[in-house]
């Protein structure tokens, strides 16, 4: 299965930027592009793995519940 890199902007809007076989190699494209805004952007950079597009952006237009107490303090 293949990484999706996406860019989230403020109203949620999913922009595809790149697909990726290998984790290395999408997570430096994600780490390369959070570098490269400016420090005021409100969009985000995210990655994630599915089985297709259209799985991947289920994944990331969907919030998930917080796995632990402490992690839902933290939100």
């Amino acid at each position: 299965m293949p990484y999706f890199v996406f860019r989230i902007s403020a109203d949620r809007k999913l922009t595809p930027l790149n697909v990726f076989e290998k984790f290395k190699e999408a997570k430096d494209l994600c780490r390369q592009l959070r570098q490269a805004q400016p420090a005021d952007a409100t969009d985000q950079i995210r990655m994630t793995f599915a089985k297709d597009e259209q799985d991947a952006r289920r994944l990331l237009g969907n919030r998930r519940a917080p796995a632990s107490p402490l992690e839902e303090w933290e939100a």
